[in-house]
Formats: C-alpha cells, sequence, structure tokens
C-alpha cells in the first residue's frame, strides 16, 4: 500500500469519527422536528379539528418554503461555508419547532410548517454537499447510510407517542404540545455544537497531518469546494438547461412522494390498519410498532448501499430499491390483518431508505467544481421536495374521501414504479457537455453512476 493510500485511509477514518456524529445530529434533528407531526397527529388533530386532507395539506406544505430557498440557501453555504451556516440553520429551525407547540388551528399549523419549510430549506442539500467535501466518490453512498441512520424515526417516534400519552394534561398543556417544546429545543442545543465543532473542509482541518490533509484533498477536490466562487444567474440556467439531470431529479421527486407520505402517515396508517383488525392501541404502542418497522428497514438500507459501493453502481441499485418499496405498498394495502399491514410497511420503508441514501448521486454525478455541485444538488433535491409537498395532501384527501388509506398506498405504489422507471431511462440521456470556468476536475471527483 502506497503512503498516499495510506494516508486517504487514516484521513477518511478520523473524518468519519470526528465529523460522522455530527452529522448524524444535524439530520436527526433536522428530519426529527420534521416527521413528528405524524404522531402529533394522533391526538393533534382531533384537539384542533384537523381533517386528513387538512393534515396532508398542512404537512405538504412544509415543501413550499423549502422548495423556495432550496437553491439560495445552498448558494449561502457556498459563501458562508458549512460550519457558520448549517450550525445557524440548526438553531433557526429549532426556535420554529418550539413554536409550533403554539399552534391553534389549520391556519397556524400551516403557517408555522411554512415557516419551519424555509428555515430547514439548507439542511439536507448542504448535508450532501458537505459530504461531497469529504468523503471520496466510492464511500459515499455508506457513509450516507451512517449519517442518515433513521434514529428519528426508530428512537424519536416512541419518544414522541411517549411524551404525548404521560405528558398530556401537565400544567394544563395537551401532551402534543409538551411533544414540540420538548423535541424542539435541543435542536438550538445541537446548532451551538455544529457552530463549534463542524469543520469547513479538509484544508482547515488541523486535527489532519498535512499527508492525510493533502491525501483527501487528491480525492475529494475539496481544495476548489472552499473558493469563494462568485455564483452568476447563468449557473443556475446552466442546470435548468440539463436535461439529464431535470430528468433524474424526477425520479428523486417520485422517490420522495413515499418517503414524505410515509413518515407523516405511518402512525396513522398502523392505527387504522389496526382499528380495521379490531386491535386497540394506544399512542405508546402506535409510536412503537411505527418506530419498530424503520429497525429491518435500516438493516436493509446498509447492506443495499454497501452493495452499491462494492459494484460501483448506482442507477440499478435505486430502481430495484423503489420496486422493492412499491412491493411492499401493495401488500399493506391489501392486507388481510395488522401484522401483514407492518410486514408491508416494513417492505415499503426498507426499498424507500435503500433508494434513498444512493439516489441523490446519480443526478449530480456528472456535475463538475463547487458552482456546479452547490447549484445542482440544490435544485435536485428543490425539485424533489415537489414530491414532498403534493404527497401528504393526495394521501389525505384520498384517505377522506374513501374512508381508508388503500387508495393512498396504491398512489405511493404507483410513484415508486415511476422512480424506477425515470431514473433508468434518465440515466441514458447523454450528458451536456458545456463549457464550465469551474476548475477541471482530479481524479476521483468523477462519480461512478454516470457509467451506469
Amino acid at each position: 500500500m502506497s503512503d498516499s493510500s495510506l494516508a486517504e485511509r487514516q484521513a477518511v477514518r478520523k473524518a468519519l469519527r470526528r465529523l460522522g456524529p455530527l452529522v448524524l445530529l444535524l439530520y436527526t434533528a433536522g428530519y426529527l422536528d420534521r416527521v413528528n407531526l405524524g404522531t402529533a397527529a394522533l391526538t393533534m388533530n382531533a384537539d384542533l379539528g384537523i381533517s386528513a386532507s387538512a393534515f396532508g395539506f398542512a404537512t405538504g406544505i412544509f415543501s413550499a418554503g423549502y422548495i423556495a430557498l432550496q437553491v439560495p440557501s445552498n448558494l449561502a453555504l457556498n459563501r458562508l461555508g458549512p460550519r457558520r451556516w448549517l450550525g445557524l440553520l440548526t438553531i433557526c429551525w429549532g426556535v420554529v419547532a418550539v413554536l409550533t407547540s403554539l399552534v391553534q388551528g389549520e391556519s397556524s399549523l400551516i403557517a408555522i410548517r411554512v415557516a419551519l419549510g424555509a428555515v430547514e430549506a439548507g439542511m439536507l442539500p448542504g448535508m450532501l454537499m458537505y459530504l461531497t467535501i469529504w468523503f471520496p466518490p466510492r464511500m459515499r453512498g455508506r457513509v450516507t447510510a451512517l449519517v442518515c441512520l433513521p434514529f428519528y424515526a426508530i428512537l424519536g417516534t416512541p419518544l414522541s407517542a411517549a411524551i404525548i400519552q404521560y405528558a398530556n394534561g401537565v400544567l394544563g398543556v395537551a401532551g402534543w404540545r409538551w411533544m414540540f417544546l420538548l423535541e424542539g429545543a435541543p435542536t438550538i442545543i445541537i446548532g451551538l455544537v455544529l457552530l463549534r465543532f463542524l469543520t469547513d473542509s479538509p484544508a482547515t482541518a488541523t486535527w489532519l497531518t498535512e499527508p492525510e490533509r493533502a491525501a483527501l484533498l487528491e480525492v475529494t477536490a475539496a481544495e476548489t469546494a472552499v473558493e469563494k466562487q462568485k455564483i452568476r444567474f447563468n449557473d443556475v440556467l446552466q442546470r435548468l438547461r440539463d436535461l439529464r439531470l431535470i430528468t433524474l431529479s424526477a425520479g428523486v421527486s417520485l422517490l420522495w412522494v413515499g418517503f414524505a407520505a410515509i413518515t407523516a402517515f405511518l402512525p396513522l396508517i398502523i392505527a387504522g390498519f389496526a382499528q380495521q383488525a379490531h386491535t386497540k392501541l394506544n399512542v405508546v404502542q402506535t409510536g412503537l410498532l411505527s418506530g419498530a418497522v424503520y429497525i429491518p428497514a435500516t438493516l436493509v438500507a446498509i447492506f443495499w448501499v454497501s452493495s452499491s459501493d462494492r459494484r460501483n453502481e448506482r442507477v440499478w441499485h435505486v430502481a430495484w430499491g423503489a420496486l422493492l418499496a412499491a412491493a411492499g405498498t401493495v401488500l399493506a394495502a391489501n392486507a388481510t390483518d395488522l401484522w401483514l399491514t407492518l410486514l408491508g410497511t416494513v417492505l415499503l420503508t426498507s426499498g424507500i431508505y435503500a433508494a434513498l441514501f444512493l439516489m441523490w448521486q446519480i443526478p449530480v454525478g456528472h456535475l463538475r467544481g463547487p458552482v456546479a455541485l452547490s447549484v445542482g444538488i440544490a435544485l435536485t433535491t428543490m425539485l424533489g421536495n415537489i414530491g414532498s409537498f403534493l404527497a401528504p395532501y393526495i394521501v389525505g384527501w384520498l384517505r377522506d374521501a374513501t374512508g381508508n388509506y388503500n387508495s393512498g398506498l396504491y398512489f405511493i405504489a404507483a410513484s415508486l414504479i415511476g422512480c424506477a422507471v425515470v431514473t433508468v431511462a434518465g440515466n441514458r440521456i447523454r450528458p451536456r457537455t458545456t463549457t464550465s470556468r469551474t476548475p477541471t476536475p482530479h481524479h476521483g471527483d468523477v462519480e461512478e453512476v454516470t457509467t451506469h
């Protein structure tokens, strides 16, 4: 093994040990404050008189602010650096999450969800951009899986349910209000931790040796990511004219239909099917079952992304993951008892997470340089969030129209099948050849997925 290879491995291990837990905290805080609304709905909807379709709209409207500020947020990250930008964003959405405890009805819930989406807009694209700065392409699938472990669901959903049930009535305050308060406040602390301990790039990492720093910069070209290049309006237009990027981003949107719907409605779906099966579940039991679904899903996803990294292949791994999720959705819709429903939701969440950890790498795999990556990743997640915007409202509307979640589940299955088809077809579109003012990439910049 060469000295540079040894230094690279040592640098990656150090980065994963030091930064991995911080990014995991960032991701967990962001998604817990986003999806705990689904658990709150078990009692909040009745307290505030909110229908399933109105709840779905309030859930989906989160994406309005999210979509509007995706690109500006990632441009701000490019200018301010990941440490300051991600830390400040985390503090801001922690404050908004706490304020959610004060909502009084549908209108105030919609307003607070728009605000939460606006301040969280930079979290996911910023985090994905941060991973490209620190880790070589061949490792990003596994690293993404590790830092995106769904602890917000495995631990967060039962915790949310426990707060709702056992804190209900304390000081005359409803349990779901305590949940938003007690889960939002720690996010502010996490933001302060990120401001103190996050490192912008290998070039500024004093905890790496000089050989480790040089080796990591060589395989990630991260030195280009910290240059404060001015981003022009034409850079955004160039990405919008990229048919391959836009088509593959549509695949992200279709995948996020399933992801958004299941994170918003899983506790309600489980409670609904339990009622149909004449099984009575309290709030905590519903929360425990909802969280337990994610445990096998996490194991499947880690195995799947490891397979993707080993085989240096992304597209078909995403497609088969989406198809597995579609099959689980159909099973859940046709289940005759609660346990078959749970099996279907396990397959659904397994397939979605298996694909989700890999999907973002495909659309931006042919982009080069910090400007293209910043704009491209932001556009991908922005367009992908269109699915997050529509899915909860459609599923909720179908629930109100039919009296059950079966039609909504079929809608999710159709979207997931569409994701598989669009991903495979979109990857066959020839990348546009454009003149770029970004630096020529070093070896290691080329994402493997572009050849598959």
